[in-house]
């Protein structure tokens, strides 16, 4: 596996990350009252780690030339 198909496999986490935050997203307007604390912090903590991939797959994608 190279740095870019390992930066790839990245990218798509954060992909599906942000679908599944999305998803959240569109639940919160129809969630009952007592959830929204806790829907709230499912999406402060899927943001993070949609962050997270996209940093690695950024620094992986700069060593995309050499293979380990």
């Amino acid at each position: 596996m190279t740095y870019a198909e390992w930066a790839k496999e990245y990218l798509d986490s954060a992909a599906q990350i942000k679908e599944n935050m999305t998803v959240i997203k569109q639940q919160l307007p129809t969630a009952p009252v007592s959830e929204l604390k806790e829907m709230n912090f499912r999406i402060s903590v899927l943001y993070q780690m949609y962050l997270d991939c996209l940093s690695t797959a950024n620094i992986l994608k700069k060593r995309k030339g050499v293979a380990f």
